[in-house]
């Protein structure tokens, strides 16, 4: 008989089991796991058997989400994790269910998401052998010869379970490796021989003493070198993306811009630095700062800029701090930097201002304070003037992006939550939607449509005092197993708020066509081949189909109320989606 265990103490626990499956339940109440999301085959059984017994017995479990597509629970989890920075189980079938969650594998990997990513395998006994042998046809189809290569380069380390004695023990490892900084994901494969096996008892390893690891210190001599640098700097820059999954790194991040005045480019993966900071650089300014910089701390960053379109001067310092400085696993990367230095951001970065403020001179703080006048004044000027023309498209018909993005951050509270899958409009969403508290804007990280339904949806259970919105595009809107993520949220209580910004057309490869071929036939004829939505689904239906509240706003001036009653539907327990027809894109 089963009997689960009060975990959390520091020691190992010895408990009876009945099966393997027993073990990986176990091995997530060590590990404190709230959910378990699940798209189910007939190799997973086991360890729905195992759940539906603990339960029976008046056991806690976590709780299972069923997840009616895979490449959205895998969403689910990353948003999950992004919030609360607990790894969560996404559970799938075989090849198949591992090569339906696509795309998400990257976005969980490039957001530094972590993930413990399991799947069944085929069984390997087909005579009757062991409990779980195949016993179906398909049981020989799915084998392949490797399975975990269809996403061992997307992950930190995968392994598959061969015995029941030690399935606990590979499954802490899994924790722990996903935890660690940089965070990312893990693949385990589970026969279902190894789930079925009888087992009597097992010890399951203290969750404490197989744990994440500490990240590191900045290294004090390259610090001072590096404090040095900024300090002395006349034109100093500092580009960030990631830092702020540490919340409180966010306000050391301020506190070091005003110290140097230093403008601060962020990419919105996670909120690293206030939106509406006096010394948040607006992106029209963007280009120019890089170019012109003579000394760029770049902070927690993949990409801080593209050298085709703008770098530095050969003349910049570059200083560069990441747990992942020379992104090993990025096969072309090639960013110059004069000191690299691996250390955890929230460390590193009180530590330089500390070091700045030591080494600062009164001649240089002099010259800081007179270029944080300026810049102050040359952001307001930008801001205020966005935020003007944003307004005066009040009754622009068909909505314009930016009225649509004013309107949000309008409704919007402080405290609520926004990811961003706008993708050609993030720039809008990012200019006319404040976000300012740590922890309260998200993007994927990585390049794959369809993250922001799934990853909303898993936010909020992170957060279910929060109300959360994600804004799309209508491809990420389809990309993003709308069915799947709505019905999930009406089901299990946790509605949020999704806004589409529907231009009917896929936008980023029209742009990018544009790029390519600036006075081509596409433009010449508006002839864009394979990138039309047109005519559009209608979003609010299928949004209503899953027990959410939808609308179709066309007109500019329904707008905000349309948000105040989709902020109602929330309220009452009800997702929502609006489906904004804006403007189409023009061809020049």
């Amino acid at each position: 008989m089963t009997q689960t265990k009060q975990y959390g103490s520091g020691a190992d626990a010895k408990i009876s089991v009945d099966q393997g499956a027993d073990l990986f339940v176990e091995s997530m109440l060590a590990n404190d796991v709230d959910y378990l999301f699940i798209n189910s085959g007939t190799d997973t059984f086991p360890i729905q058997e195992s759940l539906a017994k603990y339960i029976d017995r008046g056991q806690t479990v976590p709780e299972t989400i069923l997840c009616l597509d895979e490449k959205m629970g895998m969403a689910a989890a990353h948003g999950y994790f992004m919030v609360s920075g607990k790894p969560q189980v996404l559970l799938v079938h075989v090849d198949a269910g591992t090569q339906a969650v696509g795309g998400a594998v990257h976005n969980a990997q490039r957001g530094r998401a972590g993930i413990v990513f399991c799947a069944g395998r085929a069984p390997y006994t087909f005579e009757g052998e062991l409990p779980g042998g195949k016993n179906m046809s398909i049981h020989w189809i799915q084998e392949q010869i490797d399975q975990g290569g269809g996403v061992r380069g997307f992950t930190k380390w995968d392994y598959e379970v061969r015995r029941p004695e030690n399935l606990q023990q590979i499954m802490q490892r899994a924790f722990q490796v996903a935890s660690t900084e940089p965070a990312g994901l893990v693949y385990v494969t589970l026969p279902r021989e190894v789930l079925m096996a009888p087992i009597e008892t097992a010890t399951i390893p203290a969750a404490s003493r197989h744990s994440r690891a500490t990240t590191p210190q900045a290294d004090p001599e390259v610090l001072s070198q590096a404090a040095s640098i900024l300090a002395a700097a006349q034109r100093p820059l500092i580009i960030t993306a990631q830092s702020g999954r540490h919340e409180n790194v966010v306000p050391h991040m301020a506190e070091l811009a005003e110290l140097i005045a230093a403008p601060v480019i962020t990419e919105r993966v996670r909120l690293s630095f206030p939106s509406d900071h006096p010394m948040a650089a607006p992106a029209a300014l963007e280009a120019d700062y890089i170019r012109n910089a003579d000394a760029i701390l770049v902070v927690d960053s993949d990409i801080p800029w593209i050298p085709a379109n703008t770098r530095p001067s050969p003349d910049a310092a570059v200083v560069w701090i990441d747990q992942d400085p020379v992104k090993d696993s990025i096969p072309l990367w090639t960013f110059p930097a004069d000191i690299l230095m691996e250390a955890d951001s929230s460390k590193a970065i009180p530590a330089l201002v500390f070091e700045i403020r030591e080494q600062m001179t009164a001649a240089q703080s002099h010259a800081a304070e007179e270029r944080a006048t300026s810049t102050e004044a040359t952001h307001a000027s930008i801001v205020s003037r966005r935020r003007d023309q944003s307004e005066s498209f009040a009754t622009e018909f068909p909505i314009l992006p930016d009225w649509l993005s004013y309107c949000i951050g309008q409704v919007m509270d402080e405290n609520d939550i926004l990811l961003n899958e706008t993708v050609t409009n993030s720039g809008s969403v990012i200019a006319n939607i404040p976000r300012t508290k740590p922890g309260t804007m998200y993007g994927s990280g990585g390049s794959s449509l369809g993250w922001a339904l799934g990853a909303a949806f898993g936010a909020r259970l992170a957060a279910p005092g929060s109300n959360v919105v994600c804004a799309v595009g209508d491809g990420a809107f389809v990309y993003g197993c709308p069915t799947s993520s709505i019905w999930a949220a009406q089901k299990y209580n946790a509605p949020f708020l999704t806004v589409i910004y529907n231009n009917q057309i896929h936008n980023a490869p029209r742009v990018s066509l544009l790029g390519g071929y600036s006075e081509g036939v596409s433009e010449r004829t508006s002839n864009w081949v394979g990138m039309e939505i047109y005519p559009s689904p209608d979003y609010a239906k299928l949004a209503e189909s899953c027990g959410a509240y939808g609308e179709k706003v066309e007109d500019p001036a329904e707008v905000i109320p349309a948000l105040k009653r989709a902020y109602d539907a929330l309220a009452n327990g009800q997702p929502a989606v609006l489906d904004v027809r804006i403007a189409r894109p023009a061809a020049s």
